[in-house]
């Protein structure tokens, strides 16, 4: 708004000025004898009136801009000093994070085995004492749990099986794996099992089947297995 009252002034004091010598020349060339602008006091002291309210209006835009390049530069460096305290923040919760010995995406693979092994052991006792509920267990030589995945070795009497049946024995290994997982790793939950583990299957160094890539809890058995 003040910039445009200056425009105004500035054009009022230019058109002024062209009517003066505009108003002078017609008055010389008609010969009146009426006295020329220029030569009238009350014409300079508009003209004077006119540079000192322009002075004015210039001053307080220039006010107004200094004011507003000082919120900008303000406002700019506020928020420069707030990305360093953010950046300083996040740099320093790293360094926590890296020096905090509880802080292991990991499981300790070693003791989870060591958990399934003996929770393996205690369901394949059962089983040879005739609880025919672990079953599963006689068909099993070996559960050995990685962070890679599980490798699970199998018996002879595996292959006497229906792929329903080692689906069955399957799903019964998801179980003992998340049992001993969850004894070494106090954040383990239930929607981990509902998300299952990749099982392999072998019959010492021969495959014999797989969970599948997109579903865990669903398996592949080869022919050669049947």
């Amino acid at each position: 708004m003040i910039t445009f009252i200056a425009v105004v002034l500035d054009f009022c004091l230019t058109g002024s000025i062209i009517y003066m010598l505009y108003h002078d020349y017609k008055l010389k060339k008609s010969g009146s004898t009426e006295k020329p602008l220029k030569k009238k006091w009350q014409y300079w002291v508009s003209i004077f009136a006119l540079f000192c309210v322009m002075g004015v209006v210039v001053s307080f835009d220039n006010t107004d801009n200094t004011a507003q390049n000082e919120n900008s530069s303000d406002v700019a460096k506020s928020k420069r000093k707030k990305k360093r305290q953010i950046a300083t923040y996040k740099k320093a919760t790293r360094a926590d994070d890296d020096n905090d010995p509880e802080d292991d995406s990991e499981v300790d693979a070693n003791e989870a085995n060591a958990n399934i092994t003996m929770l393996l052991k205690d369901d394949q006792k059962d089983a040879s004492n005739g609880n025919e509920k672990f079953a599963y267990a006689l068909y099993l030589k070996k559960i050995k749990y990685s962070n890679d995945g599980i490798e699970v070795q199998v018996t002879n009497d595996f292959f006497n099986l229906s792929n329903d049946e080692k689906d069955t024995v399957a799903e019964r290994v998801q179980g003992v794996v998340g049992a001993g997982i969850s004894m070494v790793d106090s954040d383990y939950e239930p929607k981990d099992d509902q998300q299952g583990h990749h099982l392999s299957f072998y019959y010492g160094k021969i495959a014999v089947g797989h969970s599948k890539m997109l579903d865990s809890h669903k398996y592949k058995w080869y022919k050669s297995a049947n």
